[in-house]
């Protein structure tokens, strides 16, 4: 049902570059349906047409404008320089009531400069955690309202005064609150002969800096201590390829208690096979699945780093492990929760509250209210 609003402005636009969709892509998604439900905003992705970030906002319904550019691999000013006019026109068939919303770095560049030549307002919205160099540290100057998802992004934008930046934690829409029944069933097949399977997992992109392979040396670990371990791990190929892991997988002995399950959506319905998720990521900027264990009730062991640090200081549902750790270290803390699983995991009712203060209308409110304070502003 959507609720009057007095605002002002919009459409709200959001432009991407890339093609690859991760949790920045999906938060933005899920706020763009929420301006539309609670506020009638009109809201529009922009994006390349045979992006997987188009294809993912038309099935969240949203609008979606595909643009002629391909999806970009890298930062490229010059093309950015040779695409200028076609992009201002895009923006400019919007009107001048249009909010440009960027959500990385990337967009900000592509579009960012657009928008300004419109004298378009321009939201930043900082979700990674990046060394910000002069020429990024300009590009954000240029924005009329800036956002950041956690206090370690936060600190990235360190050089701006502490009344510019707005920290809004991104929404979870109706989040699952306890994991169904029947989910594990075609991992049984997995399980050693006469046993319920202990299942240990991995979530992510498999990325240097979250870590699959370190995953896989301390799942080598626990494997000497239950026999009933299997190891699951979800996510797309980046840095390593499914060959890489399973590779090492058989060096370590644990290649038939290893299972490779590949991308699957949505991602909470993965977490809900589990009975411990491991993250030993570094340089996380917030870290939507230690967020959705912990509202399912799955309890995790993480890097205490960044993102990971400031999830359990707000809420715990797991606990963390140092940084620089070692593998037995890492096995020893996952074997304690396992053994005391209830020790770490929220209450119900605890859970609730945190699925309320995720909650999409919640997350909303505090953007328009950015939304709003430009809009006064400028006049």
């Amino acid at each position: 049902m959507t609720s009057k609003t007095s605002a002002t402005f919009g459409p709200i636009l959001f432009p991407f570059t890339g093609s690859t969709v991760g949790g920045s892509h999906i938060s933005t998604f899920h706020l763009a349906r929420s301006l539309a439900t609670d506020y009638g905003i009109k809201c529009v992705v922009l994006a390349a047409s045979a992006s997987n970030v188009a294809r993912q906002a038309a099935e969240m319904d949203l609008e979606v404008r595909s643009i002629e550019d391909g999806p970009a691999k890298a930062r490229d000013p010059v093309a950015d320089i040779t695409k200028l006019p076609r992009r201002v026109r895009t923006l400019k068939s919007y009107g001048p009531s249009a909010i440009v919303h960027c959500n990385d770095i990337w967009s900000l560049q592509s579009w960012g400069i657009a928008g300004r030549m419109l004298g378009l307002p321009l939201v930043y919205h900082h979700r990674a955690l990046l060394r910000m160099p002069w020429f990024d540290r300009a590009l954000v100057r240029q924005s009329h309202g800036i956002i950041t998802i956690s206090d370690p992004c936060r600190r990235d934008l360190r050089f701006l005064p502490g009344d510019r930046v707005t920290c809004v934690l991104n929404p979870f829409p109706d989040p699952m609150l306890e994991p169904p029944t029947g989910w594990r069933t075609e991992f049984r097949a997995h399980a050693p002969e006469d046993a319920e399977p202990v299942l240990i997992g991995f979530i992510g992109n498999f990325q240097f800096r979250k870590r699959p392979d370190f995953f896989l040396d301390v799942c080598a670990a626990i494997a000497a201590r239950e026999p009933r371990a299997r190891f699951v791990i979800f996510g797309r190929e980046r840095d390593f390829r499914s060959r890489d892991l399973e590779s090492r997988a058989a060096d370590l002995g644990i290649a038939d208690r290893l299972i490779l399950a590949g991308f699957r959506s949505p991602p909470e319905m993965n977490i809900a096979t589990l009975d411990i998720l491991l993250a030993p990521a570094f340089g996380e900027p917030f870290g939507r699945t230690l967020v959705e264990a912990l509202l399912l009730g799955v309890p995790f062991v993480a890097t205490d780093d960044a993102g990971h640090s400031e999830i359990v200081a707000r809420w715990s549902g797991g606990i963390l492990v140092k940084p620089h750790a070692t593998v037995d270290e890492f096995a020893d803390a996952a074997m304690r929760v396992l053994a005391a699983p209830k020790d770490v995991v929220l209450s119900l009712d605890d859970r609730r509250k945190v699925a309320e203060e995720l909650s999409p209308q919640t997350h909303a409110a505090r953007i328009m209210a950015v939304y709003r304070h430009i809009s006064e502003a400028r006049g």
